[in-house]
């Protein structure tokens, strides 16, 4: 598998076709969910500090995406971010980086890859963030209330999810 392949940064794209969408949902299977890097802080004014009135901000964004036609995978990587802020000032901050692979059939296009990459692989990654995040903050002495979860985005055009049917539609961010 190449994984320096040149890639396609992820963005929703209006020629979707929504069946073809659904055909790769429908065989995309799950193979690797890599933590490949790490990076923790925690500044010293955190430390007995009133935790209640902090700031939480977290994102989950998928970076780049494509399609490896040479062994028929998907390639994600996803890029996570949380911290806690207190008086406009970063205290605690967590991030990472995925790389998350999923065999799948036929050759889908640009397109529909960075669709299936944000729609899905970004999901994938997200729980393990949310538990590494949390044993962060618990080693680091921190009584953080969990990450929240990460909402669906609107990928199609409300055209194209028009043209859907209620089970092809549960495929599609609404």
């Amino acid at each position: 598998m190449n994984t320096n392949a040149p890639t396609v940064p992820a963005q929703a794209s209006p020629s979707v076709i929504p069946a073809e969408y659904n055909k790769l949902v429908a065989t995309a299977q799950l193979r690797e969910i890599r933590l490949v890097k790490s990076e923790f802080s925690l500044d010293a004014e955190a430390l007995g500090a009133e935790q209640a009135s902090w700031k939480h901000v977290h994102s989950c964004e998928i970076q780049q995406s494509h399609y490896d036609s040479d062994d028929d995978l998907l390639v994600a990587w996803v890029n996570a971010e949380a911290s806690c802020i207190k008086k406009r000032k970063k205290i605690v901050s967590a991030k990472c980086r995925y790389l998350i692979i999923y065999h799948v059939d036929g050759k889908p296009d640009d397109a529909i890859v960075n669709a299936f990459a944000k729609r899905v692989a970004r999901f994938a990654a997200y729980p393990y963030f949310r538990t590494h995040f949390a044993e962060l903050a618990s080693q680091a002495g921190l009584f953080l209330p969990p990450l929240p979860i990460i909402k669906e985005r609107k990928i199609l055009p409300s055209e194209e999810r028009k043209q859907l049917t209620p089970t092809e539609g549960e495929n599609v961010i609404e």
